[in-house]
């Protein structure tokens, strides 16, 4: 691993974790407290890549990963929608493996997709 690498992957580090702090924070002061959840680490975690691929590779790099994230969540929407009905037949490991499918179909075709 390069020097360069590794300072990437302190800078993500130390902003990740910052960002993850101040989420919590958020979180906290919010009502009612089940929305505190949404603030937990993904999107604090994601906004950090963000900021370090913009600084270290540019905007179009950065675009490019954004884009990414939004299939991911829109995969998880389906993996969510998916589990629920599955959930009904089958147990808890079959309906989340079947449900992975079909979140691996969605965010990463979608990805492929539109980025191809």
């Amino acid at each position: 691993m390069t020097s360069h690498a590794v300072l990437v992957v302190i800078g993500k580090a130390i902003i990740g974790g910052t960002f993850v702090v101040l989420f919590a924070l958020l979180g906290q002061v919010l009502y009612p407290k089940r929305f505190s959840g949404l603030f937990s680490a993904a999107p604090s975690i994601a906004v950090a890549g963000l900021i370090i691929t913009v600084v270290d590779k540019g905007d179009h790099e950065a675009t490019l990963g954004a884009i990414g994230m939004m299939f991911g969540a829109v995969g998880f929407v389906v993996f969510a929608l998916c589990v629920r009905a599955l959930l009904v037949r089958y147990n808890a490991v079959v309906a989340s493996s079947l449900a992975c499918i079909a979140w691996a179909v969605v965010a990463i075709g979608g990805y492929l997709v539109i980025l191809r």
